[in-house]
């Protein structure tokens, strides 16, 4: 079967260059560490047919990406009434959540906590991780109607994308300027049982000039409002306050971006606005705000010098003000800024018809300002000299081998990073491919790092990159057209972990790199598709491997088990047509015990609180071409059971478990205007 479908008989690497024009007038050219535009609608994509770069420089096939890899299409998305990037997480295999300081919400990764620094997500090319802390904020945070695409790397990036990638990447692919003229409008109404819940409109805009080819305008704009949930929180001294009214996740989207054939500029903005009423261990007096403000900015082009080059370049400017409380009266007060410049250029050549090389180099100047005054509420200067300003530089090279012989697929990498801070950073990376008629293997071997951010260098003790090595190997067997079963098998292992923590008594943080950390375990999942709709079914395993001895992340009494993180998760996804314009969705998330363990004593003991086996059960029915193309209705209710489901900090920090995934009741409307197509 040929690699690229357009392209029958030319070999992988060769295809890219030939047959990687445009299809679109203004479609973006896939970036370094992006995904590329798919030559046809994401809804009708079959995965033979879908190409990827989220995990390797070279397009390959979705199901032949040099990692494991699981992608979701716009259809899937819309089908499963998904509010945010956490009910999407939910169903992939290795997430689950954690919440940390200021009522915020990650993610974690195969048993290990993964918000600060560890795992990346990157929208259009943009990496949203925040430079001070380096975390990622989930619940209502994008409108997920206009996502197109996501793929997730359920395993190391760094040789892609550096160091914010350690662990785990997700890979999100909006509307953008790709696609023909449209226009989306869409807008979400829902109720928890005691206060609103999600309240949200979505525009969305795109023009094609047919005058001259090549050029394209896209712009959105997302207003949102929610509630993390509206059921009542009790911290570990037996306070309680209630969430609903006092939790809010207020999020606010714009983008815009030009495309001329094979360049584009464009810009995210966000602004996200929460409250909680607990910041670090103890139910507050009032709730407090957290503002989050970021603006992204890209600038990329792509250049052919000849059938076998192409060259690849990207400017980036970024400004964020992350974990923002501007009342200087507040406890809580914190006004920094981060301006991050990056450039990159990268180099593709098919050298042979069975040979693909990539090089590349990549520049980031990162500078951190005091928006304030130092030493009010949890605001510091930088560093022990106490700067009101710092800059830091860091250079990169990398590589990467792409072979294609009949013996086996072999994928070579390597990345070099130095820091004006920290040092330098190498990680390799080793990947064996072979199919077998139905059954493909992958054999993966990869070193990741954690590059320290901004904070963690000016909190911290001679704070260095913490490493990791990951084995993995995964199979798949395809038991005939959409329908598949694969088997992962991992072992992961962190060698001086980053650490946090914070005193009370004198309001302080600190970071560290303290001991080891690991984790081993196996991923099952079964995929069907056909012209009913589609069902996925997976399950994951998870438990501490090697030499875990970071007592702030064990559980007394339970060796085997990762706090605040399950040792056990399965979920079950699948749409249902009830008729060709009418589909059911449910969907079923069975999460094991987990532990939250608070802070140590005086004494040093620590009390360990048991969350039991849950279930989260979703359902959602959707309506396409309700009375004329394009408008759709959607109407689901989630946590149907009304399970009291909650996630642990997953460290001893003191923090207790938060409510979330509260039952909600959920109305969508929208409608999608294509002047292009015929009614």
């Amino acid at each position: 079967m040929p690699r690229t479908p357009s392209c029958p008989g030319i070999s992988l690497g060769l295809s890219f260059l030939l047959c990687a024009a445009p299809a679109v007038a203004g479609q973006e050219a896939p970036p370094a560490e992006a995904l590329p535009v798919e030559e046809q609608p994401a809804s009708t994509s079959e995965e033979p047919e879908v190409h990827s770069q989220v995990a390797s420089f070279a397009v390959t096939r979705l199901q032949e990406s040099p990692a494991v890899v699981t992608a979701m299409n716009a259809d899937e998305i819309r089908a499963s009434g998904a509010r945010d990037l956490m009910d999407l997480l939910l169903l992939v295999p290795g997430f689950f959540f954690g919440v940390d300081v200021q009522g915020s919400v990650g993610p974690g990764f195969r048993g290990l906590w993964g918000y600060e620094g560890k795992v990346l997500l990157v929208v259009d090319g943009k990496e949203l991780n925040e430079q001070l802390y380096s975390t990622m904020q989930l619940g209502n945070e994008f409108p997920v109607e206009l996502i197109e695409r996501i793929e997730v790397v359920r395993g190391p990036g760094s040789v892609i994308y550096g160091g914010n990638a350690e662990l785990a990447v997700i890979n999100v692919i909006t509307r953008g300027v790709q696609g023909s003229t449209d226009l989306l409008v869409s807008g979400t109404y829902g109720q928890l049982e005691s206060v609103n819940g999600r309240r949200g409109v979505t525009l969305s805009g795109r023009k094609v000039f047919e005058s001259v080819p090549g050029l394209s305008l896209f712009a959105s704009a997302g207003l949102g409002q929610a509630q993390r949930s509206d059921a009542e929180f009790q911290d570990f001294f037996g306070n309680s306050a209630q969430m609903g009214g006092n939790s809010q996740l207020d999020p606010t989207t714009v983008q815009a971006g030009v495309g001329y054939k094979d360049t584009q500029l464009s810009v995210l903005y966000q602004r996200y606005n929460t409250s909680t009423v607990v910041a670090f261990d103890e139910v507050l007096s009032a709730p407090a705000p957290t503002e989050f403000e970021n603006l992204h900015a890209e600038l990329s082009n792509r250049l052919r010098p000849s059938e076998q080059l192409e060259l690849v370049t990207r400017l980036n400017l970024t400004l964020s003000e992350p974990f923002r409380d501007s009342d200087q009266q507040s406890e809580f007060y914190y006004e920094k800024q981060v301006r991050r410049l990056r450039g990159r250029a990268m180099a593709r050549w098919a050298a042979l018809d069975f040979l693909q090389l990539t090089a590349g180099a990549d520049v980031t100047s990162d500078e951190g300002r005091l928006n304030g005054p130092a030493d009010v509420g949890l605001q510091t200067a930088f560093g022990e000299e106490g700067a009101d300003r710092v800059s830091y530089l860091n250079l990169a090279g990398f590589m990467e081998a792409y072979l294609d012989n009949p013996i086996a697929t072999v994928v070579a990498g390597a990345r070099f990073e130095n820091h004006s801070a920290f040092g330098s950073s190498f990680v390799p990376r080793l990947v064996l491919l072979r199919s077998f008629g139905p059954f493909s293997a992958k054999a993966l071997f990869s070193r990741a790092f954690r590059a320290p951010g901004i904070e963690n260098i000016s909190l911290g003790d001679d704070v260095r990159p913490e490493r990791t090595t990951v084995f993995e190997l995964e199979g798949t067997l395809r038991l005939g057209e959409g329908h598949a079963v694969s088997a992962n098998a991992f072992d992961m292992g962190v060698s001086d972990p980053i650490i946090y923590s914070y005193d009370a008594v004198s309001n302080t943080e600190a970071y560290r790199n303290l001991g080891r950390l690991g984790s081993r375990g196996v991923e099952l999942d079964y995929h069907l598709k056909g012209s009913w709709g589609r069902a996925t079914l997976n399950y994951s395993f998870y438990a501490p491997s090697g030499r875990n001895d970071v007592e702030d992340y064990q559980v007394p009494g339970h060796s085997n088990t990762f706090t605040g993180m399950p040792t056990h998760k399965a979920s079950l996804a699948g749409s249902v047509k009830v008729l060709p314009w009418l589909s059911i969705s449910p969907t079923a998330v069975l999460v094991g015990k987990r532990y939250a363990v608070d802070a140590p004593d005086d004494a040093g003991t620590s009390a360990v609180q048991e969350l039991p086996t849950q279930l989260l059960f979703n359902l959602f029915v959707r309506a396409e071409n309700v009375g004329t193309p394009g408008l759709e209705l959607g109407a689901g209710v989630y946590n149907l059971m009304g399970t009291n489901f909650r996630i642990a900090q997953p460290y001893n920090g003191g923090h207790a478990p938060l409510p979330v995934f509260s039952r909600e009741f959920m109305v969508r409307v929208s409608y999608l205007l294509e002047p292009g197509l015929d009614s």
